[in-house]
């Protein structure tokens, strides 16, 4: 399957998010003066977007590579909760969203400045307390009951709550009944939360902290990659890289390793990338890509994404265009990329 043919088949594939939904907010202004109460900037405030964010991401970028998406998680019974549901509702997602009286649900407003398009202050508003008992139930129940229906389940763990050790070892077991992969984006520091998932998909960060290693010269990556697939019973893992692209890693008679250059031709903003790389990797599994195919098409996504402005999605005809001139050099060098973990 050539790279172009398989971004005519991601849509209508079926895929299962589960994760920690948020907003993600951004207040748009412009900064003239210094406050008088204070030696802080003061911004007077033009317009307001809202988005979804977090597990919610990965979603909004399902959806606009045409995915038909089911999405699990927890929020709060409060405005914010209202209005993850509200944003699922219009982008015609299937919910299964969890109300939990007393939890905040997360929302990250960011105040951003018109003169620089830059982010001058964060606020997060939150609850990242752990879901338990009837909670649980409910994920678990809601998981097991869509894992027949999908194609692959994704995990997106930004550490709010939802994924559970327990919520995700029943998730992963129920990809396995139902011979279907599951690809998780870790938060956690503690490795054997994610054992037995098909595809882990760490940044660099997470994966040195997932394997308690130090990121330190070029040799680390192959003992921290090989660890994991080892003591966690992975097939593969997938590393994001930045500027230096993204890294998968196989298990087989040997580790195989693939290095895909970055795609990135004009960086603006990289808020979400790490969202479209999963969701464009994922739904590129579902569609029957192999995962070296499927690193290729996530790393062209977060290529794109990252020159647009905010928490950006990318779209099938955004990936033709941006393969029309890449993609020949990119199948010629599939070899040159291959090497042995040491």
């Amino acid at each position: 399957m050539r790279m172009q043919a398989l971004t005519e088949q991601l849509r209508g594939c079926r895929v299962l998010v589960v994760g920690d939904l948020m907003v993600d907010e951004y207040l748009w202004g412009h900064i003239e003066r210094i406050s008088p109460e204070a030696p802080v900037p003061v911004l007077t405030l033009v317009r307001r977007e809202s988005m979804l964010g977090g597990a919610g991401n990965v979603v909004r970028n399902l959806c606009s590579l045409g995915a038909l998406v089911c999405a699990a998680g927890v929020v709060g019974a409060d405005a914010t909760g209202n209005e993850i549901c509200e944003l699922l509702e219009v982008l015609g997602v299937e919910a299964e969203v969890v109300r939990e009286p007393g939890r905040h649900s997360s929302r990250k407003m960011r105040l951003m400045s018109l003169e620089h398009g830059q982010q001058v202050f964060r606020l997060d508003e939150e609850s990242t307390h752990a879901a338990r008992g009837a909670i649980e139930e409910r994920l678990v129940e809601t998981i097991e009951r869509q894992a027949g229906r999908v194609q692959v389940i994704v995990f997106s763990d930004y550490a709010k709550g939802t994924l559970t050790p327990r919520v995700l070892a029943a998730g992963l077991a129920a990809g396995r009944r139902a011979q279907i992969p599951t690809v998780v984006a870790p938060k956690d520091s503690h490795p054997q939360k994610y054992a037995g998932a098909t595809v882990l998909m760490p940044n660099e960060r997470e994966l040195a902290q997932l394997a308690g290693v130090r990121v330190d010269g070029g040799d680390w990556l192959d003992g921290a990659a090989e660890r994991l697939l080892r003591e966690l019973a992975l097939e593969a893992l997938v590393v994001t890289r930045g500027s230096k692209g993204m890294s998968l890693f196989e298990t087989g008679a040997s580790v195989r390793r693939v290095d895909v250059p970055t795609a990135a031709r004009t960086v603006y903003d990289v808020t979400g990338a790490g969202d479209t790389a999963l969701a464009a990797f994922a739904l590129a599994i579902a569609a029957g890509a192999d995962r070296e195919m499927a690193v290729r098409l996530a790393n062209l996504a977060a290529g794109v994404v990252v020159g647009k402005r905010g928490t950006a999605t990318v779209t099938p005809e955004e990936l033709r265009a941006a393969l029309a001139g890449a993609e020949p050099a990119a199948e010629a060098s599939a070899s040159e990329f291959a090497q042995p973990a040491s």
